[in-house]
């Protein structure tokens, strides 16, 4: 049996529409994203359903992608982590805040974490503070001059803040070249922390598929948790470090 030119073009759209509908029914097609890293995942269920979630922000992420995805103003973020002196600011990554404050004081750390708060708090979107988390002093007073923040907002980020006035940010170069210096410098060490590892790009799966259970404290050195869990640290570093490595290879 013949079939009609005009059938033959029905049958195709009626599989290739049909296709993408039962895939969409089973959840099984992202339209959004496509599996991107730089798509963070957005919040599931009620109100602020769909937007996306500051707690899923990562080292690898720009500053310029953060201000494009929460539309904070890129010169504010600039302004409130003490970046002035960074000519192409849209290109800063994120984990780079980790080299630049590595000298503070006591416990303080500013990193991807205060990242996560400072917009969380800027755009009014849910996000669980914790006492490790410490924001730059220019980003308080952002906060405080901007935000509707409630008591214990306040009160937290009145303990958390860190006088930067007298820390010089240094603007690291941007080609591939340094790129990829940057990812051979990336050596792993008994002192290294495991949000340093996040900080660098590797996920909360990678890190728990080396070290054979859940993420601790992300302040925990690597040396002391393997110590604690009365694990050899060499075969740890080294299953780390492949990962880390990888990174500058992908």
């Amino acid at each position: 049996m013949k079939i009609k030119s005009w059938h033959m073009g029905l049958i195709v759209l009626v599989f290739i529409f049909g296709g993408i509908g039962g895939t969409m029914a089973f959840n099984l097609w992202n339209a959004e994203g496509g599996g991107d890293s730089k798509v963070p995942v957005k919040f599931k269920e009620g109100e602020f359903a769909g937007e996306y979630n500051p707690a899923d922000i990562r080292g690898s992420y720009s500053f310029g992608h953060i201000s494009e995805l929460w539309e904070i103003p890129l010169a504010e973020l600039g302004t409130a982590f003490g970046l002035g002196a960074i000519e192409n600011l849209a290109e800063f990554k994120v984990k780079n805040l980790h080299e630049a404050y590595a000298n503070l004081e006591a416990d303080a750390e500013i990193g991807t974490d205060s990242v996560r708060v400072f917009v969380a708090l800027y755009t009014g979107l849910p996000y669980m503070l914790s006492g490790g988390d410490y924001l730059p002093q220019p980003a308080v007073e952002i906060l405080k001059a901007k935000v509707t923040l409630t008591e214990e907002q306040r009160t937290f980020l009145d303990s958390h803040s860190v006088d930067i006035s007298s820390i010089e940010i240094i603007d690291p170069a941007t080609s591939a070249e340094e790129c990829d210096c940057e990812h051979e410098e990336l050596k792993i060490k008994g002192s290294t922390t495991f949000r340093e590892l996040l900080d660098w790009g590797l996920s909360e799966e990678e890190i728990e598929a080396v070290i054979g259970g859940e993420l601790p404290a992300t302040g925990m050195t690597i040396r002391d948790f393997v110590a604690e869990k009365g694990l050899d640290f060499g075969p740890i570093k080294e299953a780390l470090q492949a990962k880390v490595d990888a990174l500058g290879s992908g």
